[in-house]
């Protein structure tokens, strides 16, 4: 999901984790279509990443952890903080309106 709504915290944008990669890709003058090879996935794949439509998975992180020289945890922080900041904005002020429950 590509978001484009603002951020109700911040004002900007969630930031999708294939908007870093298609910084570092760049950076290093690397195609999609080269990067996909070195960590052995198809194209469409790292486009749709890159696209924002696809998220970090597991097994992703793993494969971008490596090629990186990252932990995987770097990669799936990311997504987690791009799917929180989505969440946020989606449910809006609505959680507002649930009860913080104490446990005794």
């Amino acid at each position: 999901m590509h978001l484009k709504t603002k951020s109700v915290t911040n004002g900007m944008p969630p930031i999708h984790p294939g908007e870093f990669l298609r910084e570092i890709l760049e950076d290093l003058g690397m195609t999609q279509t080269s990067f996909a090879k070195a960590i052995n996935v198809s194209p469409m794949r790292i486009s749709h990443l890159l696209n924002g439509s696809r998220p970090v998975t597991a097994e992703m992180a793993l494969r971008l952890g490596r090629a990186f020289r990252q932990t995987p945890q770097y990669w799936l922080n990311l997504q987690n903080m791009y799917d929180l900041k989505v969440a946020q904005v989606e449910i809006g002020m609505s959680l507002h309106a649930i009860p913080e429950l104490a446990i005794d």
